[in-house]
């Protein structure tokens, strides 16, 4: 199963709907997928408290990220970072299960011209400090209020090949980590 990660809990987030474009490309590739939509979380996710006692609403979502064989973080740039949900999020997880040699993916969502390449540096090195095996071809979707014009998908060829692509790519890189970690 693939979990894809809406990386914002920002109303009408352009992530969630590049989120659900990315599902229907794997489910074509015959994927059983599972949406983690940080916007769904419950409020408590967001307390403070949250790191004492994991509060029990939250134990769902942290049970469909450590069953997924593979994610792919679907997320904006927020001055320059990754959003404060997304980090939170990672670090409600536990420690080894959640994300130690679990293949990853990113997906880079922005408004600006240069498609997120400094969150997803970031997003990447709190990964690999997670030990999270990072797949090497990171999709970035510069102008996104563009590639979407006021639709609710992607039309664009050339992104969409590039979306299969990736998929694609990274389904066989889940394959080959998966053999060599015996996870």
């Amino acid at each position: 199963m693939i979990g894809i990660v809406v990386g914002t809990n920002r109303v009408g987030s352009k992530s969630r709907l590049v989120a659900a474009q990315l599902a229907r490309i794997y489910s074509k590739l015959e994927q059983k997928v599972s949406i983690i939509d940080l916007g769904l979380m419950p409020k408590e996710a967001w307390s403070g408290t949250a790191f004492k006692k994991t509060p029990q609403s939250i134990l769902p979502t942290i049970r469909q990220t450590i069953d997924a064989q593979g994610l792919v973080f679907v997320f904006p740039e927020y001055n320059g970072s990754i959003p404060g949900p997304l980090k939170q999020y990672i670090d409600l997880l536990p420690r080894q299960e959640a994300l130690e040699k679990k293949p990853v993916c990113l997906v880079g969502v922005t408004r600006g011209n240069f498609g997120t390449m400094r969150a997803s540096l970031h997003l990447e090195s709190i990964l690999f400090y997670r030990r999270a095996l990072i797949f090497p071809f990171s999709l970035y979707l510069p102008k996104i209020d563009e590639l979407f014009d006021n639709k609710s998908f992607i039309e664009e060829a050339n992104v969409q090949r590039k979306m299969m692509e990736q998929s694609k790519n990274f389904l066989e890189f889940m394959q080959r980590n998966h053999k060599e970690c015996s996870c």
